[in-house]
């Protein structure tokens, strides 16, 4: 047998059509069940967890920052210097800012200046952001060199003179937005002042080195 209720705003029952009446519907008829909680043991009952901040829901941006085979202040191999095998360190980087298109490298000397600037050991550019570093020893495909204090294209380790106190070495990245179409052996004063115009961001690390 089918019947139709239709519910209204009065409170009179349904009649079913076989003389019955259907008790219309009452939320006090129908409690919600009880719900027994429990603690886990040596958990706090009390505890309240803080509200998350939507500032909070992203990735915070990490400083552009460089890493090299010694720590910051620490004392350089020899095998980096004149009296080992005078190959350049190991290097990476990382949260390269955005708009990044080269990496640059610099090795400066800020215990000894030639005319009127720190001695520079080392000047590379060139090298693609996404790689994040360097081989030991190394000069990728992309890369140019300048020509360093030594007179040299490329890499030229610490070499203080014998006796003098430990001199300090700072081992420079810089972010570059544009490339600086530079060609190896440009004097590295020239290759700093441009990189100089086109950074975005840059990190350094220092090492101290005494014969």
């Amino acid at each position: 047998m089918i019947f139709i209720c239709v519910l209204g705003v009065t409170s009179a029952g349904c009649d079913t059509g076989d003389g019955k009446q259907l008790k219309p519907y009452d939320p006090a008829d129908y409690p919600a069940p009880a719900v027994e909680t429990t603690v886990a043991e040596g958990v706090d009952s009390d505890f309240v967890v803080d509200p998350v901040d939507s500032d909070d829901l992203g990735v915070a941006d990490e400083p552009f920052s460089i890493a090299a085979p010694w720590v910051d202040g620490g004392d350089i191999d020899p095998r980096h210097s004149c009296d080992g095998a005078n190959v350049s360190p190991a290097l990476s980087w990382g949260a390269v800012p955005e708009g990044t298109v080269e990496i640059a490298i610099s090795l400066v000397d800020d215990s000894a200046v030639s005319d009127g600037q720190p001695f520079v050991h080392w000047v590379i550019a060139g090298l693609d952001p996404s790689e994040i570093a360097v081989v030991e020893g190394d000069v990728p495909l992309s890369a140019v060199q300048a020509l360093n204090f030594f007179g040299d294209v490329g890499y030229g380790g610490p070499c203080p003179p014998i006796g003098e106190e430990a001199h300090l070495y700072r081992l420079t990245a810089y972010a570059l937005n544009q490339r600086l179409e530079l060609a190896d052996g440009v004097p590295a004063a020239e290759f700093l002042d441009a990189i100089a115009t086109v950074t975005v961001a840059s990190a350094d690390v220092s090492g101290y080195y005494q014969r």
